[in-house]
């Protein structure tokens, strides 16, 4: 008996046939166990899964009878942004004219909008809206942009669909963001979260100075106006934003050459009415005051001719400042067209069938549960 014991216990293959697996291994017999068991399940199951996924299948395809294709039409700018040559700071005429406004030398260059702030700069809601309150003649009709963007992007049809107020709604004139009213500033909202994702700007090559604005809207006359007008709208404000600082200082000196031309026809009329009133005139207080006058008037002039030339420099200089668009592509027409077809035949097939596969889980799991009980 004890022999018997002995043998037992030294026979290697006794004791794997009786160690049971961990828990957290899985033999390739289970495996394949498993495997065919599939087929039975699928075999006493399979009227359930087709009757799922065509169910999926036919609600999906008279989802797509009734919603229609999206057709986008996508055009493109390509521009040249440069030409300024302010040279950061105060140089050439403007360092001259620095000591005479009491500025010193040393002021940071105008231009700030560099890099990827113009990418930003150039879709920000104050540049958009500006282009949308832009009068363009189409279809040999003046029109204002907003209202045709309104009536022809599918906005009153998407977004607005279940609003009448807002469907029937135009802007009877362009007006400033200051002048909206409530119900203005929610459109104009709607309008530029759509606008938002329907453009973009980009640099095409990163050694490039070359831009490119582009847009897919779903009417071609729309996408290739508001392109057209939003570069035009960034181009403007922009050159005024760079020269705003040398344009205040031309202003400036256009009020001066006023002011002194006024103070100087002033001193000459009085005069040239002194000597007509005291030719004959010998006294020594009368000389004096005919001498101070022929002073002021030479020193005004003298004034005067200086100023000019330093507004003729300033605005030289604000041409030279003045960014300089350059199109090296305009917009071609045909756009470019793509169709977004529904896909809710695809869709509803798929949702069917993880429907179906959840369906026959928890079938087969009742299944065993009733033939262990």
């Amino acid at each position: 008996m004890a022999s018997t014991n002995l043998s037992d216990t030294n026979n290697p293959n006794h004791l794997s046939a009786a160690r049971p697996l961990p828990p957290d291994q899985i033999s390739p017999k289970s495996v394949v166990i498993s495997v065919f068991q599939l087929k039975y399940v699928f075999m006493r199951n399979w009227k359930v899964l087709l009757l799922l996924v065509c169910l999926g299948g036919l609600i999906g395809f008279i989802y797509d009878l009734f919603h229609k294709t999206k057709v986008t039409y996508t055009g493109t700018i390509m521009f040249n942004l440069g030409g300024s040559s302010s040279g950061g700071g105060f140089g050439g005429e403007l360092g001259q004219l620095a000591g005479a406004f009491g500025l010193s030398s040393g002021a940071p260059d105008a231009n700030i909008f560099v890099g990827d702030n113009f990418l930003i700069y150039a879709k920000s809601r104050p540049v958009v809206e500006k282009t949308l309150m832009q009068t363009d003649t189409i279809n040999g009709k003046d029109t204002l942009l907003v209202n045709y963007y309104i009536r022809h992007s599918g906005i009153r049809d998407q977004e607005w669909e279940d609003n009448d107020s807002l469907r029937a709604f135009y802007f009877k004139r362009a007006k400033l963001p200051s002048e909206y009213t409530k119900t203005e500033q929610l459109v104009m909202s709607d309008i530029y979260a759509r606008i938002e994702g329907e453009m973009a700007v980009k640099q095409p090559e990163r050694k490039s100075s070359f831009m490119e604005l582009s847009c897919f809207m779903e009417n071609e006359q729309l996408a290739a106006t508001f392109l057209t007008n939003h570069l035009k709208t960034i181009e403007q404000d922009y050159q005024k934003k760079q020269t705003k600082k040398t344009r205040e200082m031309y202003d400036l000196l256009i009020d001066r050459v006023d002011s002194l031309q006024s103070r100087l026809t002033g001193t000459e009329n009085k005069l040239a009415q002194y000597m007509d009133q005291n030719q004959q005139v010998v006294v020594a207080q009368g000389r004096m005051t005919e001498n101070k006058l022929t002073r002021n008037s030479g020193f005004l002039t003298t004034l005067y001719y200086q100023a000019l030339q330093q507004a003729d420099n300033m605005r030289l200089s604000l041409i030279r400042e003045t960014p300089l668009f350059t199109i090296i592509k305009p917009v071609y027409y045909p756009l470019h067209i793509d169709t977004i077809a529904t896909a809710g035949l695809q869709i509803g097939i798929i949702v069917g069938l993880v429907l179906s596969i959840l369906v026959i889980f928890l079938r087969e799991t009742y299944r065993s549960v009733m033939r262990e009980a």
